[in-house]
């Protein structure tokens, strides 16, 4: 046997060989595996060597007595789960305070009643099992199975030092979930979890045995691929981030798409001198990736390449996607705040624009409070209702302000505001939840909608509703081609489109709650159309 190979159940140290030989043959019997020395060095030795689960030892003996071997296995941290019960004749009770005060577990008197040593030695198991279960708890994340953050590190550290100490290289792989607080939001949080299993399952089953998936923190994943070199790592992340749609589809959301952005590193890349470098440049080619669109592999090496600019050419939407990047490090309720007042300054070329944002933001804040919803989802649904015309700055003037019915050709432009309002408020990902909801504003229930076609409650519940809300105030307010609605008008329209167009139950909340409020909805419809009049009889004049 080899220093560590096996670990035994029980090293008896007992310097009275008739005793010894007699508690060999009982724990034999037991099923114990079993290695005896006849003194305290001999037992310590085997202690060190070979980490018993259970140390059975007599107080009095030569060499090295029993309380020092207590004393010396507490010294040594890898011995901390190793259970000591000590034998002696002496049975005072200043002897078992000395023993447990210096370590002991246990205590027997002798002679040995073979019951109670078979109590003790069930009660030091035990205790072995349940530092074994919160041992693994310590570093097994409890969600995916997949090692903690804390054993990542470890790990890493290991990996690391071994490249160093004998050559070799180590990648590290960052993975990180696109969107996965709007996964969160729109679909619940057990979704969410489900969603994380099942992205736990792809990347192990993705993997060799030899590599280590970790759940870095959240929706975040690491993989440690020892021996292998960076174009290697680039190629599994690849793999790993192409057939994460298929292995992590959940069959009761089929309209939920799961992408990941990944980010590659090797430790033979002359800016890794450490650890921390490695994480440090997997992640920033993590977030290289999300800034460069998501669902796709950045690798480290890449970084350093200049931006290849296609054109010089920025049209207007991108300029304002990069102002919009700059708000980033800001809390979110400063973002939402700029980014309204963006919405605001489109009064400058559409006035309906911002004083529709308002009123949708108006219908969906009392909906959704009488619908019972959390505040953190209902203030997202009414960010998104804030900001989801944002895309009109990119849709041409003789579009927004055509006295005329739109052509088939314009109307589908128009259709696009949804989707250039998520192209600028991309690079913010504290928009996450609002920009799911506002992609999908243009679908309609019954699956003939825009842009992906999905149907009933497969659209997200933010978007079913904004999209009553949002047709609500369309209705009822002036435009250039054509009158505003009366509520009732508007109630019977969107009824008609029930089942079709629109979700049913959220059709007859709004309708509940417009009858309910209809003194105070009337009042806010006309003071919304004067303040339209007003600031377009302004504009007129500049």
């Amino acid at each position: 046997m080899t220093e560590h190979e096996t670990s035994v159940d029980v090293c008896l140290i007992e310097d009275d060989a008739q005793l010894r030989h007699l508690l060999m043959k009982w724990l034999i019997e037991a099923k114990y595996s079993v290695m005896d020395a006849g003194d305290g060095a001999e037992g310590l030795g085997h202690i060190m060597r070979h980490r018993p689960r259970i140390v059975l030892t007599d107080l009095q003996l030569p060499l090295i007595n029993g309380i020092d071997i207590c004393k010396q296995v507490r010294s040594d941290s890898n011995f901390d789960g190793t259970y000591i019960i000590v034998m002696t004749e002496f049975d005072s009770r200043e002897n078992k305070h000395r023993a447990l005060g210096n370590g002991a577990d246990d205590f027997l008197a002798k002679p040995v009643d073979f019951v109670e040593l078979n109590a003790c030695l069930r009660n030091g198991f035990r205790v072995q099992r349940l530092q074994e279960r919160l041992r693994r708890a310590a570093l097994t994340d409890g969600l995916t199975g997949l090692a903690n953050h804390s054993s990542f590190r470890g790990a890493i550290d290991r990996e690391f030092a071994r490249t160093r100490r004998y050559g070799g290289c180590v990648s590290l792989l960052m993975l990180d979930l696109d969107h996965f607080k709007a996964i969160n939001d729109n679909f619940g949080h057990e979704m969410g979890n489900r969603v994380l299993k099942a992205t736990a399952r792809h990347l192990s089953q993705a993997v060799r045995d030899v590599d280590v998936v970790a759940r870095y923190g959240g929706e975040e994943f690491a993989v440690i691929c020892p021996q292998t070199s960076g174009d290697e790592a680039g190629l599994l992340a690849d793999r790993i981030r192409r057939a994460l749609p298929d292995n992590a589809r959940i069959s009761e959301a089929p309209q939920l798409t799961v992408t990941a952005s990944v980010g590659t590193v090797c430790s033979n890349d002359s800016r890794v001198a450490s650890v921390n470098d490695l994480i440090n440049l997997a992640d920033q080619a993590l977030y290289a990736a999300k800034r460069r669109g998501r669902n796709q592999v950045v690798k480290a090496e890449e970084l350093g390449d200049p931006p290849i600019e296609s054109s010089l050419q920025v049209d207007v939407v991108e300029r304002l996607r990069k102002q919009v990047v700059t708000l980033s490090m800001q809390s979110k309720e400063l973002c939402v705040q700029c980014v309204w007042s963006l919405v605001q300054a489109l009064e400058a070329r559409d006035p309906h624009t911002a004083w529709h944002s308002r009123n949708v933001s108006y219908y969906t804040q009392v909906c959704a409070e009488a619908a019972g919803w959390p505040e953190s989802f209902r203030s997202a649904v009414v960010t998104a209702a804030m900001l989801h015309d944002l895309g009109k700055i990119g849709i041409p003037d003789s579009i927004l302000q055509k006295a005329d019915a739109l052509t088939p050709s314009e109307a589908a432009e128009m259709r696009k505001t949804p989707l250039l309002t998520c192209k600028i408020l991309e690079p913010l990902r504290i928009f996450e939840t609002e920009m799911l909801i506002i992609r999908h504003l243009r679908e309609r229930f019954d699956g003939s909608g825009y842009p992906d076609g999905v149907a009933g409650q497969n659209i997200p519940i933010g978007s079913r509703l904004l999209a009553v809300t949002e047709a609500f105030d369309a209705m009822t307010s002036d435009r250039v081609h054509r009158p505003h609605r009366s509520m009732g008008d508007a109630l019977a329209e969107l009824r008609s489109q029930s089942g079709r167009q629109f979700d049913p139950q959220f059709v007859s909340l709004l309708e509940k709650v417009a009858v309910e409020q209809s003194e105070a909805w009337v009042e806010h419809m006309a003071r919304s159309r004067m303040n339209v009049a007003r600031r377009t009889s302004e504009l007129l004049f500049i």
